[in-house]
């Protein structure tokens, strides 16, 4: 019963952080940036939990699961992309989704790399 709870704490909490972080860095010209960075952003920081700590405690999976789920953004990230392609920005909503996709992976890498250590 606990994790449940700290999912959920830790939802609001990455829920009120991602829309803050939309208020504080809107979208520049039309491209949807914030949500770009929110979601390179949750791809490292959740890599990085969950490979330092390997243990799924309530903390953890309050802090993973919860924040990262809530803070990180997918079903924006694919209105914003079927939006981009209804308004015929067709360069626009490639370049999103590669650097989406690929910058996740780098991101996710970079996490694991940096807790394990290894990032020279």
């Amino acid at each position: 019963m606990k994790s449940f709870f700290t999912v959920g704490i830790g939802g609001i909490v990455g829920a009120i952080c991602r829309y803050g972080l939309s208020l504080a860095v809107p979208n520049s010209e039309g491209f949807p940036s914030t949500t770009l960075c929110i979601n390179l952003l949750g791809c490292f920081c959740l890599a990085w939990l969950f490979t330092t700590f390997t243990k799924r405690t309530p903390v953890v999976l309050g802090i993973g699961t919860g924040f990262c789920g809530a803070f990180t953004t997918y079903s924006t990230f694919s209105l914003e992309t079927l939006l981009l392609v209804q308004q015929n920005e067709w360069l626009l909503a490639v370049l999103y989704v590669v650097i989406s996709v690929v910058g996740g992976l780098v991101c996710t890498w970079l996490g694991i790399r940096l807790a394990r250590g290894r990032l020279a």
